[in-house]
């Protein structure tokens, strides 16, 4: 039996995937639209989604006040909007998706200033240029950098996609949160065992209500690079290892050893949401082996499971300054029936360090009833 799962379709900075929250999807009902029209009563400018509040009256004369959710900050920022774009009492119209349930929530899609008819939370017009990226900036013995050259700055931001799957070249329709158009697609995600792919479609079913994530959760395995705030490497070559920082998500550090010694055993290590990380340099491609995880996160959206027999060899290879390809080898023999390849591309940002992102700063549990 055919199961038609919705996708989501945002403007702007909405289309960025929800963390340390709810999957939008499991928020929001894309099969409704609806239009509000009021004066604003509050803006909370907050981790990881903004809202604003409007007071709106319906066909009775009843006036209620409605929380609508218009995209995370560090986004609204990126595209040139801060929290001063609205004031308390501008009167906006408001078009959107409703939050599933009797909640007054909805997720905008665009917000209009009456009056002036100006449309806010907009994407930016702006193109990027097509000009040949430089090279990727190299140390004095000519070795690849992860990060910036001396005297700049800058990191890696945003991935090239939102969900991890199996290579096969072949395009499986999902949305942002991966949530699957048709669950029976299920088995060209991965190669499942059967109890895995019960998980993985139990999650699917529920609407990824129960994302570890969602409980401001490490986002752990290959979901760290995925997140929207980008990521950076601090390369630490005296010590003998390389930190990435993460722009979203708790626990926001990781160590990979570069000293030499050799893969972890799981029964040595603390299981943990990163595992233990060795690396090596296979010309200009850093190869990362991790093992010693623990089962508390999902490896990445849609709600992919795995055990702690899971191994993880990474390749990172930084083909010019602005691109970081990434392709990640999956081993798990007590998840699924054999290995298997995803990857994506990440973007670099020059020029700006990452900005200081806190899950617990969320309008969910402060501000909304």
């Amino acid at each position: 039996m055919r199961r038609r799962l919705l996708i989501l379709a945002f403007v702007s900075s909405a289309a960025v995937p929800a963390f340390c929250q709810p999957a939008l999807s499991t928020i929001y009902d894309s099969d409704r639209q609806i239009k509000l029209q009021g004066p604003v009563t509050r803006v909370e400018w907050v981790n990881p989604r903004a809202y604003l509040f409007l007071d709106v009256r319906d066909a009775a004369g009843t006036t209620a006040n409605w929380a609508v959710d218009f995209g995370n900050p560090l986004e609204l920022e990126r595209n040139g909007w801060k929290q001063s774009a609205l004031r308390i009492g501008d009167i906006v119209t408001v078009e959107g998706v409703p939050a599933r349930g009797e909640a007054r929530q909805m997720l905008a899609k665009s917000v209009v200033l009456n009056g002036l008819g100006k449309r806010l939370f907009a994407p930016s017009s702006a193109r990027r240029t097509q000009a040949a990226a430089p090279p990727a900036p190299r140390w004095p013995d000519r070795q690849i950098r992860l990060g910036p050259a001396p005297g700049e700055k800058g990191y890696w931001g945003t991935a090239s996609a939102r969900v991890l799957v199996e290579n096969t070249g072949a395009k499986i329709p999902m949305n942002d949160d991966g949530l699957l158009v048709n669950l029976t697609d299920a088995d060209r995600v991965a190669p499942f065992l059967p109890w895995a792919k019960a998980v993985y479609e139990h999650r699917q079913r529920t609407l990824l209500r129960d994302d570890p994530l969602a409980r401001c959760l490490p986002p752990g395995g290959p979901r760290q690079f995925q997140m929207p705030n980008g990521f950076q490497f601090v390369e630490q070559r005296e010590l003998g290892r390389i930190l990435v920082l993460l722009g979203g998500g708790d626990r926001n550090w990781r160590v990979i050893y570069m000293d030499g010694r050799p893969v972890a055993q799981g029964a040595d290590t603390v299981l943990s949401y990163y595992g233990t990380s060795t690396g090596r340099w296979e010309k200009d491609t850093l190869v990362v082996e991790s093992v010693g995880f623990n089962e508390r996160f999902w490896m990445t959206n849609g709600g992919l499971p795995h055990t702690e027999a899971l191994h993880l060899t990474e390749r990172f290879t930084r083909t010019d300054r602005n691109t970081l390809k990434y392709e990640v080898n999956v081993n798990d023999p007590r998840t699924y029936t054999r290995p298997w390849t995803g990857g994506w591309s990440m973007e670099w940002v020059p020029g700006k360090d990452m900005e200081e992102y806190f899950c617990e700063d969320n309008a969910e549990s402060t501000f909304l009833r």
